[in-house]
């Protein structure tokens, strides 16, 4: 996905900030964060040298906005049901079936916050990652 927007921040000599204007697709996405009214910010990976107030071209890799709205929304449901499952099978099998559902419970919201862990290290180790990156592509003269 490219996006037009304009360098805020330099964060490093690899890496700034870019502003862009707010659009609908960015109900769905949520790759960036909200800056001034009617506009989003974006870290992005500079390998062509953009300074403050430059106009820039950025590519927001598609295939990484699904991966981590996949991990971030899906996987803690399926944590949530993977883990009442295992412990209502769990009591079954041991013979306690009038805690099953209880047992169920509590098994669910155990994996509910094993899962936000599992979150937070895929947005530490995964997501920071310069390939995961929103790049520059080009810097636009107008």
């Amino acid at each position: 996905m490219k996006e037009q927007g304009v360098v805020v921040r330099v964060i490093s000599p690899r890496l700034v900030e870019v502003a862009l204007q707010k659009n609908e697709a960015c109900e769905k996405c949520q790759a960036c964060h909200p800056a001034a009214e009617g506009m989003v910010a974006i870290e992005a990976v500079n390998e062509i040298g953009a300074q403050r107030d430059d106009i820039v071209e950025i590519e927001i890799p598609a295939g990484e906005v699904v991966a981590a709205s996949f991990i971030v929304y899906l996987v803690p449901v399926f944590f949530l049901a993977g883990g009442y499952l295992l412990g209502a099978y769990l009591t079954r099998v041991l013979g306690f079936d009038a805690a099953q559902e209880a047992v169920g419970i509590v098994f669910a919201l155990a994996f509910l916050a094993c899962s936000f862990l599992f979150v937070a290290w895929y947005d530490r180790n995964v997501m920071r990652r310069e390939t995961s990156r929103a790049r520059i592509t080009g810097l636009l003269k107008l």
